[in-house]
């Protein structure tokens, strides 16, 4: 699941956030600047978060672990979000955050999960990717673009049903051009691919494949956003991957993960 979030009134920071960022900004050089704050979506990780699971058609079942991924931190930093969260999910989840990674962050946090599945340290767990656009300093990835704010779940089993997906496998590497990616996109057979916004603009022409594109408007929820909009009924298929990627400029790194559904 989904969702985007429109903008909301910031409530006012307090004394110690305020001195917290200022302190931490100046080591770098940087000065806090106000109006970059107020022109962002003014939602946090926990706010966006908690709208989400309780927007679910069906309660999450017990979870063993909750991951969170993102690349701009939270709104707010002194609240730690995934612990609220967790607290919000049956079965009292580990968590565990992954961020630095542009739009890897979710494909990273995927693969620990799934090591956690083989080694039988978690049989359910739920990843939540954010996007959020408020930030007391300059960021290229999201000022000067028509960013919003995102959050999206997305349920990894050991045994998958049919709101669930099991990851089979993830890849990450060095890309040179959009020649390169796109050979590597077709190298393997999937069920469909789905590709973030930043992967798609990359690209010279559309892969070989039954392809779901993601919204420019979103970093790193962008190919998350595309396969939570269209996961069949029925859930992924269970014979061929569903194959979700994206590209991280900075980097110049092509991420991909392949999903599988429930057999049977």
């Amino acid at each position: 699941m989904a969702r985007s979030f429109v903008p909301r009134a910031q409530p006012p920071g307090t004394e110690t956030a305020f001195r917290f960022m200022t302190d931490l900004l100046s080591v770098f050089g940087i000065p806090r600047d106000e109006e970059l704050v107020a022109s962002g979506g003014g939602n946090s990780f926990r706010t966006m978060g908690t709208e989400l699971l309780h927007a679910l058609d069906r309660p999450l079942p017990p979870l063993d672990v909750l991951a969170l991924a993102f690349h701009t931190p939270d709104l707010d930093f002194v609240d730690v979000a995934g612990c609220a969260l967790a607290e919000q999910c049956a079965g009292r989840p580990d968590v565990f955050a992954v961020s630095g990674q542009g739009v890897g962050a979710p494909f990273t946090a995927l693969r620990t999960l799934a090591a956690l599945h083989a080694t039988g340290r978690a049989e359910h767990s739920a990843l939540l990717t954010f996007d959020q656009t408020t930030l007391p300093y300059p960021e290229p990835d999201v000022h000067g673009h028509d960013r919003e704010d995102c959050a999206v779940l997305l349920r990894t089993d050991a045994l998958p049903g049919p709101g669930s997906a099991r990851l089979v496998f993830t890849d990450e590497r060095p890309v040179e051009d959009a020649r390169e990616a796109l050979a590597v996109l077709e190298r393997k057979r999937s069920a469909r691919l789905v590709l973030g916004g930043t992967l798609a603009a990359l690209l010279t022409r559309a892969p070989d494949a039954d392809v779901v594109t993601g919204p420019r408007r979103l970093i790193c929820a962008s190919a998350w956003a595309a396969l939570a909009a269209c996961w069949p009924e029925r859930g992924l298929p269970a014979d061929l991957p569903t194959v979700v990627a994206d590209y991280d400029p900075h980097a110049g790194r092509l991420f991909r993960a392949g999903l599988l559904g429930a057999t049977g």
